[in-house]
């Protein structure tokens, strides 16, 4: 043979190879079309899920409240946390000559509001 083949034992396994590849890449088409289909079925989903949400009044307030609910306790113990922590790092400081009175009268006023007594 005077081609770019040397043998047919060389085209043979070049047709198993692009047999093969054929193989693959239809079994990935497939999974595809599968893919597709999933996806089709998931944004018919989705357009259910947002209709049965916004048609209902009734429905939408008490989402409504639950979410403002939720920020609020969040807002509140971030809030609390933040406070606390910004307290404790400040009772570190009350022995520094400058800071030390103004943080100490801060700490005060602080008590004096928690315990009104």
């Amino acid at each position: 043979m005077s081609g770019p083949f040397k043998d047919k034992s060389e085209i043979e396994h070049l047709v198993k190879k692009l047999e093969y590849y054929t193989r693959r890449l239809e079994k990935l088409e497939h999974l595809d079309h599968n893919m597709d289909k999933i996806n089709y079925a998931l944004e018919r989903a989705k357009i259910r899920d947002i209709l049965l949400n916004y048609t209902n009044p009734r429905r939408v307030f008490m989402m409504n409240i639950l979410v403002g609910i939720g920020r609020g306790l969040g807002l509140t113990i971030g809030t609390v946390v933040v406070i606390s922590l910004v307290g404790l790092i400040l009772r570190q400081f009350v022995d520094l000559p400058l800071i030390g009175d103004w943080i100490s009268t801060l700490l005060q006023y602080v008590d004096s509001r928690a315990n009104p007594s």
